[in-house]
Formats: C-alpha cells, sequence, structure tokens
C-alpha cells in the first residue's frame, strides 16, 4: 500500500473503521464490537489525527462521563469553576457533548479535519437535551479570584451511558471518550457498579486513558467508605489506569451555585489530580497519542474479528463454487474427454506414414512393396472387421458442458436457497439466482467463455495433429534419414529371409509376409508417436478449459457477492485496506518520539 499524506489517512482508517461499526450495528449479536469501532475510529480522528498532522498539544481534554443520573453536569460544573453546565434531576437530560472553554480561549482545536467525526458544531445556543448528532462550545468568563482549569483544559460533558449498543446518542458520548487526555468517570451511591457504565469504564481504561473517578450522592460521612468499597468491588477489576478516586457527597444549592467558592473542599483535589496528568501537556498528550495507537495496533485482530461470519459466508460460497467447478470439470471429463478419439490424429498417422515412403523414383520400389503388402492388408482388414465391437456413441463436447454447467448452477441455486436464513449473504445470493439476474449473468458468461475455449481448441488440436508429419517435414535430413531407414529395412528383411530359405515357391509366401511384418513395425512406431501426441492433446485440452471456461467462471462467481456496490464489496474493501492504513498510522506515532 502506498504510504498516504497525514489527513488522507487519517480520513481514510477513520471511513473505514466508521463503516465496519456501522455494518456490526445493523447485527443484535455485534453490540461489543460496534461500541470498539466506533472507540477505534474517535482515537484515530480525535486524538491520533490532530498529532501526527502537526496540531498543538493544548488545550488538554478532560472529559467528563457517567451513568444516567450520576451527577455529571455537577462535576463538569465543579472543574469549571462556575454554573454552566444544566443540572437537570431528569436521567439522560443531556444529549450531545458540550465543550466548556475559557471566554478568550482560541478555539482552533475544534478545527482539525474530522474533528468528532459526524457530530456537528452548532453555531447558536442551544440545550443540552437536544437529541442530534452535535456538539456545542460554551464559553465560561473566568473568575480571577478562584483556579481557572480551562486556561489549560476543555471540559466537556457527555450523554449518559444507559445502553451498551452503539445506537441513539451513545456514539456521541464514544466520539468525546477517544478525543479526552484525561476521563472524569461520575458515579453516584445509588448506582456505583452498574453493569453498562462498568463496561464502558473497562473498554476506556483498555484504550489508554487516564481516568479519575469521582463517586457522589452520598453522605459525607459515608465517603471514605464507599470509595473504599468501589475500590475494592469495582477498580480491582478492572485493567489498570485509575489514577484517582474522590466523594463529592450531596451538595447545597450555595454550592451548586458557586461551586468555584462554596465546594472548593471538595473542587480542589480533583482539579490538582487533573493538574498533574496535564503537566506538562506535550508530554500527557504524547501519552493519549501513544496508548491510542497501541490500542490500535494490539486490538486490531479483535477489531477486525467482527467481520468473521461474514468472512465465514464469504469462504463457504468459495469453497461451494469450487466443489461445482470441481464436478463440472470431472463431469466433462467422464463423458467427454476421455472416450474423444481426435479423429484428425488418425489422418496425421496416414500422413506420416505417406512421408516415409520414398519420393521420385523410389515410389516404384515403394510401390512393389506395397503390392506385397496387399495379401496382409486384405486379411488384417478382414479380421479387423471380425473382431472389433461397435463403437459406442459419444456426446458431443457442447451438450456435455452445458449439461455440466447447469448441473453446476442448479448445485449453487438449491444451497443458497437452503442456507438462506442464516446469513445475509447466502440471502443476498438467493435472491440474486431466483430475481437479481445472477442467473442470466452466469449464462452470458458461460457462453461468452465457451466460445473463446472451443475456438482455443480447436486451434490446438490441429495444430497438435499436424505437428506430427509438419516437424519432420522441415527437418530434410531427419527425414530423409527415416525414409531410407525404413526402406533399408524392407530391403534387408525380404532379402534375408530370400537369402536364408533359398530361392524357392516359399517366396510367394516368406516374402510378403516379411514386407508386412516391417511395415507393421514402423507402423506400430507411428502409432506410438501420434498416441502420445494425442494424450498431449487431451492434456492440453483439460488446460484450456481450465484457463478459459472453469476458473474464469469460478473466479467470477466467487468475487460476485463482492461487486457492484454491495456491502460484501466495501466490506473487503475495508478489511483489505485497514492492516495496511494501521501499520502507516503505527509507523507515524512511532516516529512522534524522535
Amino acid at each position: 500500500m502506498e504510504p498516504l499524506s497525514a489527513r488522507a489517512l487519517i480520513g481514510q482508517l477513520g471511513d473505514d473503521l466508521g463503516w465496519l461499526e456501522d455494518h456490526c450495528r445493523h447485527r443484535p449479536d455485534q453490540a461489543t464490537a460496534a461500541v470498539r469501532l466506533r472507540l477505534a475510529a474517535g482515537l484515530v480522528r480525535n486524538c491520533i489525527g490532530p498529532a501526527i498532522d502537526d496540531q498543538p498539544p493544548t488545550p488538554l481534554h478532560v472529559v467528563v462521563m457517567g451513568g444516567a443520573g450520576a451527577g455529571k453536569s455537577t462535576v463538569a460544573n465543579l472543574l469549571s469553576g462556575a454554573q454552566a453546565a444544566e443540572s437537570n434531576p431528569q436521567a439522560g437530560f443531556t444529549r450531545h457533548p458540550i465543550a466548556y472553554t475559557n471566554a478568550t480561549g482560541a478555539l482552533s482545536w475544534a478545527g482539525h479535519v474530522g474533528f468528532l467525526g459526524p457530530l456537528q458544531r452548532l453555531t447558536n445556543p442551544a440545550p443540552a437535551s437536544l437529541d442530534e448528532d452535535v456538539y456545542q462550545v460554551r464559553r465560561v468568563p473566568a473568575d480571577p479570584t478562584t483556579y481557572d482549569l480551562l486556561k489549560d483544559f476543555v471540559v466537556w460533558d457527555c450523554p449518559d451511558m444507559t445502553t451498551w449498543a452503539a445506537a441513539g446518542y451513545i456514539p456521541r458520548l464514544l466520539e468525546a471518550a477517544a478525543l479526552a487526555d484525561v476521563i472524569v468517570f461520575v458515579a453516584s451511591d445509588e448506582r456505583y457498579n452498574d453493569e453498562v457504565p462498568t463496561r464502558f469504564l473497562k473498554l476506556i481504561l483498555e484504550a489508554g486513558k487516564a481516568v479519575v473517578i469521582v463517586l457522589t450522592k452520598m453522605r459525607e460521612a459515608d465517603a471514605a467508605p464507599l470509595i473504599a468499597h468501589f475500590q475494592q468491588e469495582v477498580v480491582s477489576r478492572l485493567p489498570h489506569g485509575v489514577v484517582g478516586c474522590y466523594a463529592i457527597p450531596f451538595l447545597t444549592p450555595d454550592q451548586l451555585a458557586d461551586p468555584a467558592r462554596q465546594a472548593g473542599k471538595y473542587r480542589i483535589p480533583i482539579l490538582n489530580q487533573v493538574a498533574v496528568l496535564g503537566n506538562p501537556p506535550a508530554t500527557a498528550r504524547r501519552r493519549s497519542v501513544f496508548c491510542a495507537d497501541r490500542y490500535l495496533v494490539q486490538g486490531l485482530n479483535d477489531l477486525l474479528s467482527v467481520a468473521r461470519t461474514d468472512l465465514d459466508a464469504l469462504e463457504g460460497w468459495q469453497a461451494m463454487v469450487q466443489t461445482g467447478r470441481n464436478e463440472f470439470v470431472g463431469r466433462y471429463n467422464r463423458e467427454y474427454l476421455n472416450s474423444e478419439k481426435f479423429r484428425g490424429f488418425d489422418e496425421a498417422l496416414v500422413r506420416l506414414m505417406e512421408l516415409l515412403e520414398l519420393p521420385a523414383f523410389g515410389r516404384i520400389l515403394s510401390g512393389a512393396l506395397w503390392v506385397l503388402r496387399t495379401p496382409y492388408r486384405l486379411v488384417r482388414g478382414l479380421l479387423m472387421r471380425m473382431l472389433s465391437r461397435p463403437e459406442a456413441i459419444s456426446r458431443a463436447e457442447q451438450p456435455v458442458l452445458e449439461d455440466a454447467y447447469n448441473g453446476w448452477i442448479d448445485g449453487l441455486r438449491k444451497e443458497t436457497a437452503r442456507r438462506a436464513e442464516s446469513h445475509p449473504l447466502w440471502a443476498h445470493l438467493s435472491q440474486a439466482f431466483h430475481s437479481g439476474g445472477l442467473t442470466e449473468q452466469a449464462r452470458d458468461r458461460f457462453q461468452q467463455s465457451m466460445r473463446t475455449f472451443q475456438s482455443c481448441e480447436a486451434e490446438e488440436v490441429d495444430r497438435t495433429a499436424r505437428d506430427i508429419y509438419e516437424q519432420l517435414q522441415k527437418r530434410p535430413v531427419a527425414l530423409y534419414a527415416l525414409r531410407g531407414g525404413k526402406f533399408a529395412l524392407d530391403v534387408a528383411a525380404v532379402s534375408g529371409s530370400i537369402l536364408a530359405g533359398g530361392i524357392g515357391w516359399q517366396d510367394f509366401i516368406i516374402a510378403p509376409l516379411v514386407a508386412s511384418l516391417t511395415h507393421q513395425l514402423v507402423e506400430l512406431l507411428g502409432w506410438g508417436v501420434v498416441d502420445a501426441q494425442r494424450e498431449k492433446a487431451r492434456s492440453r485440452q483439460q488446460q484450456l478449459l481450465k484457463q478459459h471456461l472453469s476458473e474464469p467462471m469460478a473466479e467470477w462467481l466467487t468475487k460476485w457477492p463482492a461487486t457492484g456496490g454491495s456491502s460484501f464489496e466495501r466490506l473487503q474493501q475495508a478489511l483489505g485496506r485497514i492492516p495496511g492504513l494501521v501499520q502507516q498510522l503505527d509507523t507515524r506515532v512511532r516516529a512522534l518520539k524522535s
């Protein structure tokens, strides 16, 4: 794969991971996979992307997340130092990410290409309950009398973790979580160990995020025991990465209205922890980027395994096509090729024997020998007619190919119909066979390939048969040597038999017999040459069938589900690109260390 520019690399990898996540999101059994893929795509766009595109490390991002009704907006206000977030007793009130930043700070950090993926920035103020794929930025005036976290950080208030499925506003939460340099995870006393938030927390820790735990909604006296219990029952069972655990008991209305001054007792320890994690900013950002890169590289196989069922179905289809192809070839061999006589080679033998006869004046001698062999020819012809069996009527090639092809396609059609309910691929193929035009497309492809095959086949057989005598004609020295040798053998055999038995009446029997036997010997040698070429032509015809008909058809059928803009085509493209793109990304991230 050719190296891409930083922006092209981030865009392509983010798009492929995002498409794969959307592909999984429509499968009820792939909820976990969809969540992990959405986080991976977010890490590429929002964490790694700005770093390899030479964006500055500041400001850092603190993302507040947690379960429904945990008090996230209250914690966001505590971090921001003002009552900026809309605290609401209604669970799930915040439906999209909201960023709180310094009133005078630049917003260039929001201008990175691909920032927050599909989320669009609101240009006008809107309530936190707006349920759309958006995010908004709210500026918070600085208070010179209190510590201002927003001069170095952006604080994000996020939607609730109400379901594990990557649907609704969960993707918005994952985009913000991927952006984070520090995660502040909020859990309430009543619901500190809910399954869904805890699963999200585990995933965030696996991605290498630095996590600060904030427990809320307990009595002051219960704070320390709750922290100890949470660390033992929840944190101890999670991956490493929780750097601190703090408590915020029930706050009074005054503390909620002025968190910077009235709730400093609870605010300052959390601010100090966040500040330590962000100091210096370049180191904190590099930590986020390297951890995100490690998550992608080490978890690549798990990320791509979400398509295992799709790949299994594609491989099953490929195996089915190859089984049908093997049966197609076997049927062609059994019903036609193994019994084909290639009559052109019999004619080639006649031409070869004629070529071995002496030319010009030698034809007189050859004619005399031919007369001597006449009784033998007559007797041999009579015996062959008496002993030979009627040849079985062999089928023509084209009907055999047609029937073999129909059996191949019928088998595929029946099997895809049988498996149609087991996977979308089989349903797609079954529908295509019955009403989607696949049968007609395959028939057209087969007819075109068969014409090419038969044209090459006829040319190949004819050329191989002609080579038997034409190659000898092109070598006159060898030809004359063979002619002379054959004639010398005939003369020597006849002369020898006459001299051995003396001249007498028996010569009228022995001479024709010996001349016939020597001719039969030469003819047997000629048959050997011709039969060898005949088998060569048979073998070559098998190769032509493979080259021009069976393999092209099998390849076309195999690739058909992943063509024409289908989801399986897009799936193969994504799976083919993602490993190489992740490798390129890893190379660029490693270069940041130097």
